[in-house]
């Protein structure tokens, strides 16, 4: 599982905004709405190789936990979702 896109993002309030940039952008008509801990997990994710959502959900807990003062169980859910999101606005591979 990796990111289809690269995306350049703003933010707005408490709001990030993603843009598809680059030459694959134009298969992409939209635009990311995340907050800053789905901000915080995209910006990890595009850091990472091509791997199975097993070892993504392992590595980013990881990190979430380390960045945030959260639980194991709390950072799983929030990863969860933002990749479901991500799934519905098929941005990932």
């Amino acid at each position: 599982m990796r990111l289809r896109y690269t995306f350049r993002f703003q933010q707005v309030g408490d709001t990030w905004l993603g843009s598809a940039v680059g030459q694959n952008a134009p298969l992409f008509n939209g635009v990311l709405q995340l907050n800053e801990v789905g901000y915080f997990i995209v910006s990890e994710l595009a850091k990472l190789p091509d791997k199975p959502e097993s070892e993504i959900l392992i590595y980013l807990t990881d990190r979430l936990t380390n960045e945030y003062a959260v639980d194991r169980s709390t950072a799983q859910s929030a990863i969860i979702s933002v990749l479901d999101y991500l799934k519905a606005e098929q941005v990932l591979d």
